[in-house]
C-alpha cells in the first residue's frame, strides 16, 4: 500500500484517542511514524537493487520487527514530548499493525512471521494503490478538532469495503469454475486483484498438464487475455536452480510462480516467472538462470519489468 495511505489510516488510528489531530500531539505523531515506519526497510535500495526486493516487506513488517520499530517510535517521541513512553509505544505499535494489515491484504505479500518463516504472506484482496482506502480517511483530517467519530465511520466503510472485494473475488472464482467446466478436485484456482479496479481480477487455473492465466473483467464477463502455459516436467537442470539461494528466494518472494525450460547451443535455460503482477504483454518479475552442461549455474539474472539484475548466485 503506498505511503499516503499508511499515513491516513495512522492519523484515523490515532483520532480514536478522541484528542484533536495536531502534528504537536504526541498521540498522533506515534501512530503516524509507526503506521509508516516499517518502509524503512527501503534504505536496503543503498545496498543494492537486489536487496531492496529480498528485504521489502520483511523483518520490518513481522510482528517481531514491529515490537522493535515500535520502540524506536515510542523513544523518539519520548525524546521530544518526554511523558509516557509506554503509551507511545502501544500507539506506535497500533499505527505499525495497520501497515502490516494493508500491506497483507494486497498480492506482494509480508514476511508477517519471520524470523519464524520467511513464507510471503498474502490476503489477495486489494490493488497496490487503492484510493478508496485513503479518502475513507479524508473526512478524519478536515474535521481535526472533533475527529474521533470520523475516525469510527472510516474504519466501518474500510471493512465494508473490505467485505465487498471479498465478496467479489468469490463471484469471479465462481464465475470461472463455470466459465471453463472447471471440477474443484482436478484444478486449482487462484484469483487476485488486477491494477486498476476491483471488478478486473488475475486469475491463474493450474491443471495437471497446463496453467491458463488470464485477466477477468466481472462486469462484462470478458476475459482477455487468456493464456495456456505448459507444465513441463521436473528435471535436474530445474532442481538445480530452485535449490540455489536464488531459487529459493523466488519461491518465497511468490506463491504464484511458472517454470519454464529450454535447451540451445549447449547451454541450459531455466526461468521462473511470478504470474502475479503484469507489465505491458509480459510479466513484471522474472527469474533467468543460464546453466552449462555439467549443472553449473553460469549466470543468473532477477528481471524486475524491463530491467535485468545480474545476481551472484555462488
Amino acid at each position: 500500500m503506498d505511503p499516503f495511505t499508511h499515513a491516513a489510516v495512522g492519523i484515523g488510528i490515532a483520532a480514536l484517542s478522541g484528542q484533536p489531530a495536531s502534528p504537536n500531539n504526541p498521540i498522533y505523531c506515534a501512530a503516524v511514524m509507526g503506521a509508516m515506519a516499517p518502509d524503512i526497510d527501503v534504505i536496503s535500495l543503498l545496498k543494492s537493487k537486489m536487496a531492496l526486493i529480498k528485504y521489502h516487506r520483511g523483518p520490518t513488517h513481522s510482528l517481531v520487527g514491529l515490537l522493535f520499530v515500535s520502540t524506536i517510535v515510542a523513544g523518539l517521541i519520548y525524546v521530544d514530548f518526554g511523558g509516557a513512553a509506554w503509551t507511545y509505544f502501544l500507539w506506535a505499535l497500533a499505527g505499525g499493525l495497520t501497515h502490516v494489515f494493508l500491506d497483507y491484504l494486497n498480492s506482494y505479500g509480508v514476511q508477517v512471521l519471520w524470523p519464524f518463516s520467511n513464507r510471503r504472506w498474502s490476503g489477495n484482496l486489494l490493488m497496490l494503490f487503492d484510493p478508496l482506502m485513503t479518502l475513507f480517511f479524508v473526512p478524519v483530517i478536515w474535521y481535526f478538532y472533533a475527529p474521533q467519530g470520523k475516525a469510527v465511520m472510516a474504519f466501518m466503510l474500510m471493512a465494508a469495503y473490505l467485505l465487498l472485494c471479498w465478496q467479489i473475488r468469490r463471484q469471479a472464482r465462481l464465475f470461472l469454475a463455470k466459465e471453463y467446466n472447471l471440477h474443484p478436485a482436478g484444478y486449482n484456482i487462484a484469483v487476485i486483484p488486477a491494477k486498476k479496479t476491483i471488478i478486473s481480477w488475475d486469475f491463474f487455473i493450474e491443471g495437471s498438464r497446463e496453467m491458463l492465466v488470464g485477466t477477468l473483467n466481472l462486469f462484462n464477463g470478458k476475459i482477455n487475455p487468456s493464456r495456456s502455459l505448459d507444465r513441463k516436467a521436473v528435471n535436474p537442470f530445474v532442481r538445480k536452480a530452485l535449490h540455489t539461494n536464488l531459487g529459493k528466494f523466488f519461491k518465497q518472494f511468490t506463491s504464484y510462480y511458472h517454470v519454464s525450460y529450454w535447451h540451445e547451443k549447449g547451454k541450459h535455460f531455466v526461468k521462473l516467472i511470478d504470474l502475479r503482477f503484469k507489465h505491458e504483454s509480459d510479466f513484471a518479475y522474472k527469474v533467468l538462470f543460464v546453466l552449462d552442461e555439467h549443472m553449473h549455474v553460469e549466470e543468473a539474472y532477477f528481471y524486475r519489468q524491463d530491467e535485468a539484475i545480474l545476481v551472484d548466485v555462488a
